[in-house]
């Protein structure tokens, strides 16, 4: 039947949701209708039913970007688009992470928290440490891995009194912890990348030497040659 309801109710079938400017004087009638059956939820802006924000609805949508790529993502890329989403967002994001099913990772200087989905993380480390029983062993931490943190430290103390700056090459920690690479490696990835305890910069690819290149830690998609540990 056509009334002035299912024409309203036709529209947000095709939109999902309206704004006050979007629904004429005339349709104010028909909306109270809507509203009053259920058909139309009010969150701020108007709804058709089952379409409007919830916590499930915002964790759904966070847990598919977040599985659309194996990356880091910024806070922003994941936030809604709408205000009134922003609740439900927060309150799926602390949710997701209690449950562990997202990481979020402090990263150094100014670029704040990052968020990847756990599958993407543990991928990642697997594919990193696969076939290494020696970076595996860092992983699992004890005491082989505080004697590799305090090796690895050591190196670090000399190379920035030497260079007199924080942040040191990669492949000069490498030759002056004297540790091998999957060591090294396994090491930042639990320490740096997943903890935060310092930071990856790229610096002059084309200026570096083949060493150099050769250490270079591969993060967010590009080539890191400098490590800066936190203090």
């Amino acid at each position: 039947m056509d009334t002035p309801a299912a024409r309203l109710e036709k529209n947000f079938k095709s939109k999902h949701r309206l704004i006050e400017s979007e629904i004429g004087k005339t349709q104010k009638a028909a909306l109270q209708r809507l509203l009053k059956e259920g058909r139309v939820v009010r969150v701020r802006a108007y709804y058709l039913a089952g379409y409007e924000p919830t916590v499930e609805s915002e964790s759904e949508r966070t847990l598919e970007k977040l599985l659309s790529r194996p990356c880091l993502f910024r806070r922003i890329a994941l936030s809604p688009r709408y205000k009134e989403s922003q609740p439900f967002f927060r309150s799926a994001l602390s949710k997701l992470l209690a449950e562990k099913r997202v990481i979020k990772l402090a990263a150094g200087g100014r670029d704040g928290e990052y968020f990847i989905h756990s599958d993407h993380l543990l991928n990642m480390l697997d594919a990193g440490g696969s076939g290494s029983s020696e970076s595996s062993g860092v992983r699992q931490g004890g005491e082989n891995h505080k004697k590799l943190t305090d090796r690895i430290y050591k190196a670090y103390e000399r190379l920035t009194r030497d260079k007199g700056r924080r942040s040191v090459f990669i492949s000069d920690l490498l030759r002056i912890s004297e540790t091998s690479w999957d060591e090294l490696r396994g090491w930042i990835e639990q320490e740096i990348v997943a903890k935060g305890q310092g930071q990856l910069d790229e610096g002059d690819w084309g200026a570096a030497t083949e060493e150099q290149r050769a250490a270079a830690v591969e993060l967010r998609g590009r080539k890191r040659l400098y490590i800066a540990l936190a203090p």
